[in-house]
């Protein structure tokens, strides 16, 4: 029993994987270079399950499709659905759509089906040539490369959006100028506190009934400590941390445009002050 496995790019790389992948299985791995195509031929060494052995090259088939042959047709998909994107712009949501297929939490469904396909396919004929597989016989790779590609174009625009919102942002620090020296963030209890370089409390109070008059009622706590951020315009941020994963959006946003202004505390004085503060209640 010997399955020939057969590809015509990346040869290096599909080595790399196949030995890693067998590195510690019951196989004979021998190669051979013919014509286009180089071809890697797996055997079960003795007493190995056949059920075992044939879940193996399956993964490892749908592993050299991901792997190998999938960034083609992703570029080649951006190529001809999004041509209003520039070359730059292509190659960034390129790599976004190889990171989201690549992901093993991603799209499992669809890769449990090809899998299905690629097991099918095996059991009845022991030679592959990866590429033709994938042309003439893989029917949910097409599907899973638009959804994939779809996916790449969401995160992409998010990112795009994202960035523009940093820079309009820092342009508005840059207008502000220094206007205070230090402003301390601690958090506590699903809020936050605001202190001077001198541990007194800043009274946001202003702040909050600014954006209270606004009609946008969906601007929340996060929003607020921005645009005090902003109208305070310190020369330096330090951050208490608390471990609380909630604020990791907005620590990322207020360290992506303050930047070399913020600097993060793990422990300190305000810290302990914060916990003391925490049991009294």
């Amino acid at each position: 029993m010997k399955v020939q496995i057969a590809l015509n790019k990346d040869i290096d790389k599909a080595r790399e994987i196949i030995y890693n992948y067998f590195s510690n299985k019951k196989v004979k791995l021998e190669e051979k270079a013919y014509q286009t195509r180089h071809v890697f031929n797996i055997s079960p060494v003795k007493n190995r399950a056949v059920k075992n052995f044939y879940d193996d090259i399956t993964n490892l088939i749908l592993d050299l499709i991901l792997n190998i042959y999938s960034s083609d047709f992703i570029y080649k998909r951006i190529g001809i659905n999004f041509k209003n994107l520039n070359p730059k712009e292509k190659k960034q949501v390129g790599k976004i759509s190889e990171k989201i297929l690549l992901n093993e939490n991603n799209f499992v469904a669809e890769k449990e089906y090809m899998n299905e396909e690629i097991k099918k396919y095996i059991m009845d004929m022991p030679f592959i040539s990866i590429d033709g597989f994938i042309l003439f016989r893989l029917k949910g790779f097409n599907l899973l490369i638009d959804l994939v590609v779809d996916k790449g174009i969401e995160e992409f625009t998010l990112e795009k959006e994202y960035k523009e919102f940093i820079n309009i942002l820092r342009y508005f620090v840059e207008v502000q100028g220094e206007k205070s020296d230090l402003v301390n963030i601690i958090f506590k209890s699903g809020y936050y506190r605001l202190y001077d370089r001198d541990n007194k409390k800043i009274d946001n109070n202003f702040f909050e009934e600014v954006i209270s008059e606004l009609e946008d009622t969906n601007i929340g706590d996060d929003d607020i400590l921005i645009s005090s951020l902003i109208v305070l315009s310190p020369k330096n941020i330090i951050i208490h941390l608390n471990d609380e994963k909630k604020y990791d959006d907005v620590l990322k946003i207020i360290s992506d445009v303050f930047q070399e202004k913020v600097f993060y505390c793990y422990g300190c004085e305000m810290c302990n002050k914060r916990v003391r503060i925490e049991r009294d209640s």
